[in-house]
């Protein structure tokens, strides 16, 4: 399932054209059009494009180097014989024996494409999730926030009906006090509830990369479209191939890799070269036909450097010019030419014995990095288990609460209406629904976000795991029932304004 996820998102990253949806966006809408209008993505995929040149460069180190080398002396000097001298020749050289440095760089640059490419996952993932969490966040404090309105909505009915009451003499003074208090707090909070909704949106604009120009409108109905399941019920199994342990992994190599390479540079390098060509000494067209063949050897041992060049030449007729490294050009005649060179450099790789400390401590923070990043893996990994699993419980413990509570409260609002209780005994029972109800969006939602985070560790499909499902259509919930319940006006059930009965004098008319 892990796959897929990169399957869709490696796909997203190579959409010729903007992603558009038609109507209101689901989940699913919101991460595609989010990834595909991410600027990271893009530009990590733009730098990808390195590594296939770089390993074109280092395949050139096996194929022939070829040449054209044209050389010119000429001298017109008083009372001196004018001479002319012109070279043209075709050079090639060919790298028979590097130690097997050019196929380690080969590698090198495999396991940094490798790398590069658990990074840009890495990064799709940061960017699915935090879209994800995003329009998560955002759905929560749409319902909040619904629920707020529709209380605020009763109360202002409430309002209207106490005032009758309050005209008629009919509604106690201690309770009007403290429905003013409530309503300074609970008012404070629906100014809260409405900020934090709209900061929600601006968040989940802001992590899709909109424009400001450009709408966003969500499908509704988010808690009937995703089925809740115990996280107890099966064991999770961490993903061995998750981005963040095969990068630490591959590093692991790389960092290996370079050791190798510093071990093995005592290997010499032999190089076989050639050339062909003509020389004169009147113009064109050259008269004479040179050839030869040249052997070079470098070394490196311990900081000492060494270095041979053997070159064999033809001169076929004519006086020709044989180019000796260090020493200039020399006059040659027809027949075989040779020359020979070596030097030594005794120490001249000052840093070498630093060289050797960096790459055994890469190799050493390499293999420290891994295993930490092990531990810290598998210790994510059950820690946001242990956290799930609270936060499901709780959800249940929530549940059940706010069921009861609005079962009582339905009967509170019947006692209501044939006038059993009191204004404020209906108002507490409905305070008691509200905080529970909040409470329990806050568990759903905290529970999705941390199931999420749980699914792209074990390598999951985010949409359709152990933990949830998001389903195709809508579904029927618990939740979803709660918040039909809720959304039930009581002001359809008619209650009575009490009438002074009119058998029934005032204290202060009893005089």
């Amino acid at each position: 399932m892990w796959h897929k996820l990169w399957i869709l998102c490696l796909f997203l990253g190579y959409l010729p054209t903007k992603v558009e949806a038609e109507g209101k966006l689901l989940w699913e809408d919101c991460v595609w059009i989010g990834m595909e209008r991410s600027g990271s993505l893009g530009l990590e995929q733009v730098r990808s494009e390195i590594f296939p040149t770089l390993t074109r460069d280092k395949w050139k180190q096996y194929l022939p180097k070829l040449g054209v080398h044209y050389f010119g002396i000429f001298s017109k000097n008083q009372e001196q014989i004018d001479q002319e001298y012109r070279d043209v020749r075709l050079q090639i050289q060919q790298l028979l024996y590097d130690g097997g440095e050019t196929e380690r760089e080969k590698q090198k640059i495999n396991l940094r494409k490798l790398i590069h490419s658990e990074e840009k996952k890495l990064l799709r993932e940061k960017i699915f999730k935090a879209i994800s969490l995003s329009y998560l966040n955002f759905n929560k404090r749409q319902l909040v926030d619904f629920v707020y309105q529709l209380r605020s909505e009763r109360y202002k009915e409430e309002t209207n009906k106490r005032q009758k009451e309050t005209d008629l003499g009919l509604f106690p003074q201690a309770e009007l006090s403290f429905l003013k208090v409530w309503e300074v707090e609970f008012q404070s909070k629906k100014i809260h509830s409405e900020s934090s909704r709209k900061l929600a949106y601006l968040e989940l604009r802001q992590t899709m990369s909109l424009d400001p120009e450009m709408d966003l409108i969500l499908e509704g109905g988010l808690t009937e479209r995703i089925r809740l399941f115990d996280p107890t019920v099966v064991p999770s199994v961490p993903n061995e191939n998750h981005p963040l342990r095969k990068k630490s992994r591959l590093q692991m190599e790389l960092a290996e890799l370079d050791q190798e390479s510093l071990d093995n540079d005592w290997k010499p390098k032999l190089v076989l070269g050639g050339y062909v060509g003509k020389n004169g000494n009147a113009g064109f067209p050259l008269q004479n036909e040179i050839y030869g063949l040249s052997l070079g050897v470098q070394a490196n041992l311990g900081g000492t450097s060494f270095q041979s060049n053997t070159q064999n030449g033809i001169q076929s007729e004519g006086n020709g010019i044989q180019r000796i490294p260090g020493y200039g050009p020399q006059p040659v005649g027809p027949g075989e030419n040779a020359f020979q060179s070596g030097s030594i450099g005794l120490f001249d790789d000052a840093g070498r014995n630093k060289k050797v400390f960096d790459v055994k401590m890469s190799v050493l923070q390499a293999k420290t990095e891994w295993k930490q990043s092990e531990i810290h893996f598998i210790n994510q990994i059950q820690s946001a288990e242990v956290k799930l699993t609270e936060l499901y419980r709780k959800y249940v413990l929530y549940l059940e609460n706010t069921k009861s509570n609005l079962f009582h409260h339905r009967v509170k609002r019947e006692e209501r209406r044939e006038g059993l209780i009191s204004e404020l005994d209906y108002l507490k029972s409905e305070e008691e629904v509200f905080i529970g109800m909040e409470t329990l969006l806050d568990h759903y939602f905290q529970y999705i976000a941390t199931a999420l985070d749980l699914v792209l560790l074990l390598g999951e499909d985010p949409f359709d795991n152990r933990y949830y499902r998001l389903e195709s259509k809508l579904i029927s919930s618990d939740l979803s029932e709660i918040l039909k319940v809720w959304k039930e006006n009581p002001s359809r059930e008619k209650s009575k304004i009490k009438e002074p009965k009119l058998g029934k004098q005032y204290p202060f008319l009893m005089e």
